[in-house]
């Protein structure tokens, strides 16, 4: 779920909440049509409100209509179904209202299917008054005046500006919530493999400055030691020049100063060479999938190359 799917549902809701629903019942026929109900006139707030629905005489009812609504009818209410056009919408409702009906049903006169509250005085207007699209309207027209079609006002649930703020509320909530679930999912994965790191993922963590100088360090002066087999740095792949200042790991290990010291400072805790913790002192650390094969000691090499008889040589730079 995110921010979008949720602001596009709290719309939705909301345009549900301050309309009610046009709907034409009859014999295995059941019609629904979407509507915007008047800004001036009642809202529908009874349930099973229903009637017989008419077509206006004239059809735009921006005169006296000549057709008026039956006082003696099985049904307790009628509606008059009216053309967009002509005249105001409250002159319309004004002469549906003087004409005996309950509610006037306007329906858009272009095949514009957008649907906006009519305006209008509310003073002395007691009938309902909503708006359809054209094509709704040429469906009610189609019906209208048959007895055996009962038009139904099912009522919706008036707006305000608290619902707004319940509505909007309530998706800021659920926002927070997705957001705040995402976030705990994600940081216990990301410990969950830190778990599954080697040595249980402590070479992710910076050493303290105290620790680093602590540990001993040494001037290169050009000559390879029988325990080394490298003239090079591991962290910047440069060769160490005479004079310069190396750090000892306690797994023997050498790197320049400023390089070992900001690997262990600021990106991992543990040898980039063979992975041992330096916090663990000196001693052969936990074999692992990262543990290296070969020890990168002389006398190792010089091993494994008599088994296969090879010429070994070693550069002695002074």
């Amino acid at each position: 779920m995110n921010c979008s799917w949720i602001t596009i549902m709290s719309l939705l809701v909301i345009s549900q909440l301050a309309s009610a629903k046009v709907v034409l019942i009859g014999r295995n026929t059941i019609l629904s049509f979407d509507d915007v109900e008047a800004t001036f006139t009642p809202i529908v707030r009874r349930s099973g409100e229903h009637g017989l629905l008419y077509a206006a005489e004239p059809l735009d009812a921006c005169s006296d209509l000549n057709n008026m609504a039956e006082k003696e009818s099985k049904f307790s209410s009628s509606y008059i179904l009216i053309v967009r056009g002509g005249c105001s919408f409250e002159e319309k409702v004004r002469k549906a209202q003087k004409a005996g009906y309950k509610a006037a049903i306007v329906y858009n006169d272009g095949y514009d299917e957008l649907l906006v509250p009519m305006a209008g005085n509310s003073s002395g207007v007691h009938i309902h008054g909503l708006l359809v699209t054209r094509a709704s309207g040429e469906v009610l027209k189609g019906y209208a005046g048959q007895a055996e079609m009962e038009l139904w006002l099912i009522p919706g649930f008036g707006i305000s500006s608290w619902s707004i703020m319940g509505i909007t509320f309530v998706s800021l909530l659920a926002v927070s919530a997705v957001l705040a679930t995402c976030f705990v999912v994600h940081r216990h994965r990301i410990r969950r493999r830190v778990r599954n790191l080697p040595h249980g993922g402590q070479g992710l963590s910076r050493m303290p400055s105290k620790l680093l100088q602590s540990m001993p360090t040494e001037v290169y002066t050009g000559v390879l030691e029988e325990s080394s087999t490298s003239v090079t740095c591991a962290i910047c792949i440069n060769d160490y020049c005479v004079g310069e200042k190396l750090r000892i790991l306690p797994c023997k290990d050498k790197f320049h100063v400023v390089c070992i010291d900001s690997w262990l400072g600021h990106w991992r805790s543990f040898c980039p060479v063979c992975k041992h913790n330096p916090r663990k002192g000196n001693g052969v650390p936990l074999a692992s999938e990262t543990t290296p094969l070969l020890s990168p000691s002389l006398n190792s090499i010089t091993s494994l190359q008599s088994i296969y008889d090879l010429p070994i040589s070693v550069r002695v730079y002074m």
